[in-house]
């Protein structure tokens, strides 16, 4: 095939990955068509689905889940920056990896094995490059890798329900506060211990837990406003420890690696407060017979294939990484897949999952974001990313208290 008529026929064939389909033999039908198309001997998908690698392999009219073998290392190659990687393959000119970013969710990858009279050129790297930007966007992918998040769609999202919270609470607190008030004026007026003021009591109580809902309703209103100034990352952790100290089981080990020196950050402290507090409370609540929760931070310079893994809208350059890790069950793969996706999702009886979605409205307006994995195995649990701007000016820090745990000085662990 000539150069022209083949990038002719090889670009034509791009629009056809939209399709509406998302069943699997929708895409094994594209990538066979594909592979006819751009005259591949094999080519495939492979995507990050919790602990494991989802793949789909289109070879000599057939189809397979196999997994390359060079997938594991393509994968942590695209995770460092490359935009394509190239193998070697037998009686071919080699297989040739592209990434597919997830946001929130990592890297996966476009791959082709293409014939010995058909060399790997920069217009076929370019090509293929382009086609796994193409595929991050389309319905198919869906068919591995589960709902794919457009966080700006979700942004939008949130933003609007945020407005009706906002209203909402604005009512529901003026009904709450003559709820309490009323009860606290009743309830001396009546015989102590009797049925009539334990009803009462019971009011009282149930209107106090309303007045915490509306709280959650009013951060989700604000959460969109943007608060710039230095933001301490050691005093956000503590404040939130202590917060929730009380509420921890006596045998959960709270172990800290926050470096002395680390910057602040481009988000005032009790903004950060709100999402740190967030993410740690998920923690401790997954760990509800113990175990471990570890928080730690360091700088780190996200190249634009790193950023655009997590869910926000971080911009290449340097961050400060937070990360929460605990030791609990971890997330199970249809939870995973219904995060975000669902805005207000959540497990979890006596919640209305407003969590997640106030910390994400946070990170959006500060350019921020955040990636939720599963714990690599052998471990469990699951593994929280929050990634901030560092700030232009310092902010507040509190000493580092002395270490317990290891030999250095900026590790502490806290708990039984």
């Amino acid at each position: 095939m000539a150069r022209n008529s083949k990038m002719g026929a090889w670009l034509e064939f791009v629009p056809q990955w939209w399709s509406e389909g998302t069943e699997p033999a929708v895409l094994e039908h594209l990538l066979a068509r594909w592979a006819a198309v751009c005259g591949w001997q094999s080519c495939g998908l492979v995507v990050p689905t919790g602990e494991e690698l989802a793949a789909l392999t289109v070879q000599g009219g057939g189809a397979s889940r196999e997994v390359p073998p060079e997938a594991p290392d393509a994968l942590r190659r695209l995770r460092g920056g490359e935009s394509g990687v190239h193998y070697s393959a037998a009686e071919s000119s080699g297989r040739y990896f592209a990434a597919i970013t997830l946001p929130g969710r990592g890297i996966g990858a476009v791959w082709a094995q293409a014939p010995r009279e058909q060399p790997w050129g920069e217009f076929e790297q370019a090509y293929l490059v382009l086609t796994g930007r193409v595929l991050e966007q389309t319905p198919v992918l869906q068919v591995l890798a589960g709902p794919i998040i457009d966080p700006q769609r979700l942004h939008q999202r949130l933003s609007d329900a945020a407005v009706i919270a906002g209203r909402m609470a604005h009512d529901f607190d003026n009904i709450l506060t003559g709820i309490i008030g009323f009860s606290d004026l009743a309830l001396p007026l009546l015989p102590s211990g009797s049925q009539a003021a334990s009803y009462i009591a019971e009011i009282a109580k149930v209107g106090q837990r309303g007045i915490q809902f509306t709280q959650q309703l009013h951060q989700l209103s604000r959460s969109g406003q943007h608060k710039p100034t230095a933001g301490s990352v050691a005093l956000a952790v503590a404040r939130e420890e202590g917060r929730l100290k009380p509420h921890m089981h006596p045998h959960l080990r709270v172990e800290k690696e926050l470096p002395v020196q680390l910057p602040s950050v481009a988000l005032d402290t009790p903004a950060l407060q709100v999402v740190v507090g967030h993410i740690l409370e998920n923690a401790v609540e997954a760990c509800p017979q113990g175990g471990s929760v570890r928080i730690s931070a360091r700088v780190q310079t996200l190249s634009a294939a790193e950023a655009r893994t997590f869910l926000g809208r971080l911009q290449p350059g340097e961050h400060v990484v937070i990360q929460v890790v605990d030791s609990g069950t971890g997330l199970k793969p249809e939870v995973r897949r219904r995060l975000f996706v669902e805005p207000f999702f959540t497990t979890k009886v006596r919640h209305r999952g407003l969590g997640l979605a106030i910390a994400y409205r946070i990170l959006w307006v500060h350019h921020g974001g955040i990636s939720l994995e599963p714990v690599p195995p052998p471990g469990s649990g699951t593994q929280v990313r929050i990634a901030l701007p560092l700030a232009n000016t310092p902010a507040a820090t509190t000493p580092a208290p002395a270490s317990t745990s290891s030999k250095n000085p900026a590790t502490q662990v806290v708990g039984g």
